[in-house]
C-alpha cells in the first residue's frame, strides 16, 4: 500500500512540474507597442474648427499588435 502510495505521489508531482519544462528556453513571440509622442497639445482653435493630430504605434515585437480600446485624456 506505501509503495502505491509513493508511486502516486511521484507521479502527481511529475505531472506539475511537467508544464515548467514544456516552455523550452521562455522566448516567447509578442507584441511590443512603441508610441513616437505619447501625447500632443493642440494650439488655439476657433470655435468648431476641425483639427486633426495622427498618433504613430510602431509594433517592435514579434507578434501581431492588438489594440483593443484607445482613451483619450
Amino acid at each position: 500500500m506505501r509503495q502505491k502510495l509513493v508511486i502516486a505521489c511521484l507521479f502527481l508531482i511529475y505531472i506539475m512540474t511537467l508544464p515548467v519544462f514544456s516552455y523550452g528556453s521562455g522566448e516567447q513571440e509578442r507584441p511590443n507597442a512603441a508610441v513616437l509622442d505619447s501625447s500632443h497639445e493642440f494650439e488655439p482653435v476657433l470655435d468648431g474648427a476641425h483639427i486633426v493630430h495622427d498618433f504613430v504605434v510602431l509594433n517592435k515585437g514579434s507578434a501581431v499588435l492588438e489594440i483593443e480600446k484607445v482613451e483619450t485624456g
